[in-house]
C-alpha cells in the first residue's frame, strides 16, 4: 500500500493515446480495463512490396511537375492498369501512367520524379507455387541452375525470375512471378516454385493499466488513468513494465555492480546518483528489465550496453532493457525529491519507456505508475506549453542546454527571431550557474 504523504509528486489523470501505424483492427471498446500487456490493437497483414515508379520521366516532364499531372493523390487506391497520370505533350500527344499493380500510392515526390505504389495490405493468402520447368522446358532438377532468384528472396509479382538461354532472344525463355511475395521453395523433383505472402502481425498493447476512453477507429484507443508520471533527462530502450525495485539507501549513493543481486532480475530498479559501466552490464546480464538512476557516462552506455546511440532521437534501441537517466550525463546526484517519490512507489508495477527526442516535439522518457482505483484528490497533468511566469524554477529540454536548471528571469512579448529562422515565443532563463539564456518557450519544462 503506497503512503502518499511520503509521496512528493501528485497523482495525475493522464492519457496515453495507443496507435497502430497503418489501419487495422481495434480489440478493445470504451470502458474496457486494460492492462500493459494486453493486445488494444492489431493489423493482420502481409507485408506490401513498394513499387517505386520514375513517373516524371515516364511522362516526359520536370519532376517539380509531377504533382499537376496526377490524376490520383497519396492515400488513393488504385488498379492495375489504371490511368494515375496523364501530361499533355503539345504536339508530340499525350502520355499516360498506368499502375502497374493494385495497391496505395504512398508518395509523390517533386524531387525525385518518382512515385511509391505499395500493395495493398491484406490477410493471409495461401501460397502460389507454378510449373517453372515446364515455363523453362526444363528438366525439374536443373530448375535451380536457372534461377534468378533464390528461396527467401522478395520478388514482384510480373518480374523474371528465372531464365534458360542467353545467346539468341528467339531460343531465351523465361518464368514470370504471378504474384507478389517471398520464394519459399524451389522443388528440384517437380520443377515447381513457391511464393508465398508470409503472415506479420503488428500489435499494440495497453502500456499501462487504466480504462478506454475513446477508440481511434481502425487505429487504435486513448487511455486514461490516475497515475504518478515522472520525466527524465536521457533515456534508451523500448516500453517496458515491471516491480519497482530500490536498491541504494540515498539519492547521492552510486549505483555499482554489487548492488544489483539475482532478485532484481524481471525488475525495473532505482539507483541514486551514477551508474557505473559494471552496474549497467551486470543488470543487462541479470535481467533487470528497466535502470532508473541519476546519471551515467555516455561511454558507459556505449560500452555495457553494446549499443550505438541515435542523433537526436532514442526508444528502439533491442537491448532487453530501458535505462533512464533523471539528470543526464555526469555526475549528479537524483534530485532528492525525485527519490523520495521512487523510494514511497517502491513495490508497485510502474511502466517505463527511454523514447528521447531532444529536438523539436521534445520527448523525454517517462515513468507511470498507475492507480486505475485511486480516489483521493488529482492534480491536472502539467503541460510543457503551460503558461509560464517569473521566477519559476524550470528544465531546459533542447539543446544545446539540454538538462539544464534554472527559473524564468524574463518573458519577452514579442517572438524572437531564433536560429532556425523563425519567429517564436521565447522566455530568459537564468541557469543555476548564473549564466542567462533566451530559449523558445516549448523548450522549458515547469518544476
Amino acid at each position: 500500500m503506497v503512503d502518499f504523504s511520503s509521496v512528493k509528486h501528485p497523482v495525475a489523470l493522464i492519457q496515453k493515446v495507443r496507435k497502430l501505424p497503418l489501419p487495422g483492427e481495434v480489440l478493445v471498446q470504451v470502458g474496457d480495463r486494460v492492462e500493459p500487456d494486453m493486445p488494444v490493437a492489431r493489423i493482420s497483414l502481409r507485408p506490401g512490396i513498394p513499387w517505386v515508379v520514375p513517373a516524371a520521366r515516364l511522362l516526359g516532364v520536370e519532376p517539380e511537375k509531377l504533382q499537376m499531372a496526377m490524376l490520383r493523390k497519396v492515400g488513393d487506391s488504385v488498379k492495375t492498369k489504371e490511368v494515375i497520370a496523364r501530361a499533355e505533350q503539345g504536339i508530340y500527344g499525350r502520355k499516360e501512367l498506368a499502375a502497374p499493380t493494385d495497391g496505395i500510392i504512398e508518395d509523390i515526390s517533386t524531387n525525385s520524379g518518382r512515385i511509391v505504389i505499395r500493395e495493398e495490405f491484406g490477410k493471409e493468402e495461401p501460397p502460389v507455387s507454378f510449373d517453372v520447368a515446364f515455363e523453362l522446358g526444363a528438366r525439374p532438377r536443373d530448375v535451380r541452375g536457372y534461377m534468378l532468384r533464390k528461396e527467401g528472396d522478395e520478388v514482384k509479382k510480373g518480374a523474371i525470375i528465372a531464365k534458360k538461354g542467353e545467346t539468341a532472344a528467339f531460343f531465351t525463355k523465361t518464368a514470370i512471378a504471378p504474384i507478389s511475395g517471398i520464394i519459399s521453395e524451389i522443388n528440384d523433383q517437380t520443377g515447381y516454385v513457391t511464393i508465398a505472402r508470409p503472415f506479420k502481425e503488428v500489435v499494440v498493447k495497453g502500456y499501462i493499466n487504466g480504462r478506454v476512453t475513446r477508440v481511434l477507429p481502425n487505429r487504435g484507443v486513448v487511455i486514461e488513468t490516475p497515475a504518478i508520471r515522472l520525466t527524465g533527462i536521457f533515456g534508451l530502450g523500448r516500453e517496458v513494465h515491471g516491480e519497482l525495485k530500490v536498491v541504494v539507501n540515498s539519492h547521492r549513493d552510486i549505483l555499482t555492480e554489487e548492488k544489483i543481486t539475482p532478485d532484481c532480475a524481471g525488475k525495473i530498479i532505482v539507483g541514486g546518483s551514477f551508474a557505473t559501466n559494471e552496474a549497467l552490464k551486470k543488470a543487462l546480464d541479470t535481467g533487470v528489465k528497466g535502470v532508473i538512476t541519476g546519471t551515467a557516462n555516455y561511454l558507459n552506455i556505449t560500452k555495457s550496453l553494446g549499443v550505438k546511440l541515435g542523433v537526436g532521437i532514442t526508444g528502439q534501441e533491442d537491448i532487453g532493457m530501458t535505462v533512464i537517466l533523471m539528470e543526464g550525463f555526469g555526475h549528479l546526484d537524483m534530485r532528492e525529491e525525485v527519490f523520495v517519490t521512487l523510494k514511497a512507489l517502491e513495490g508497485t508495477s510502474a511502466s517505463i519507456n527511454g523514447a528521447t527526442q531532444i529536438r523539436a516535439g521534445a520527448i523525454r522518457p517517462e515513468i507511470i505508475v498507475a492507480f486505475p482505483d485511486y480516489q483521493g484528490t488529482m492534480a491536472e497533468e502539467q503541460q510543457v506549453d503551460e503558461e509560464l511566469s517569473l521566477q519559476q524554477r524550470v528544465r531546459l529540454i533542447s539543446d544545446p542546454y539540454f538538462g539544464r536548471m534554472g527559473h524564468i528571469a524574463a518573458i519577452p512579448r514579442e517572438p524572437v527571431l531564433v536560429e532556425t529562422e523563425a519567429r517564436v515565443p521565447v522566455v530568459e532563463v537564468e541557469l543555476e550557474n548564473g549564466e542567462r539564456v533566451v530559449v523558445p518557450r516549448a523548450n522549458v519544462e515547469v518544476f
